[in-house]
């Protein structure tokens, strides 16, 4: 198992156990959410990116279901476009964008404590 943040600081708690990506929000997130954890084979990640400048500003979408208050937001968000993503995020949390392919979500956008080695940690596992 690869634990590559170990404490509960952010909204999500992200490890690389083996070929498996694992998602799991952290205490009422889970609530919030709507998921108890997320298990994505390694092999269905395209890549993580910190990104600032990604919000849904301008972007409308349908809240199935979830959260989405100022400031917070989790849970399931299907847009017009047809992208579906999870979103578990609170201010003033940095997006951490993991990009997926033939999985349940198109994206994950997520509130962790360091992105930077999440996204690093993601990047190098999947190369």
């Amino acid at each position: 198992m690869s634990e590559i943040q170990n404490n509960q600081k952010g909204s999500n708690t992200v490890t690389i156990e083996g070929k498996t990506l694992k998602v799991v929000p952290n205490g009422l997130n889970k609530l919030w959410s709507f998921k108890g954890n997320l298990e994505i084979p390694l092999f269905h990640v395209a890549g993580a990116t910190l990104d600032p400048g990604f919000n849904m500003s301008g972007r409308r979408a349908f809240r199935d279901p979830g959260l989405a208050t100022p400031g917070k937001k989790a849970g399931t968000f299907k847009f017009p476009d047809g992208d579906v993503e999870f979103w578990n995020i609170a201010q003033p949390e940095q997006p951490l964008v993991i990009q997926l392919h033939d999985e349940e979500f198109d994206r994950l956008v997520l509130g962790v404590a360091d992105p930077r080695q999440v996204a690093d940690a993601i990047n190098t596992a999947i190369e």
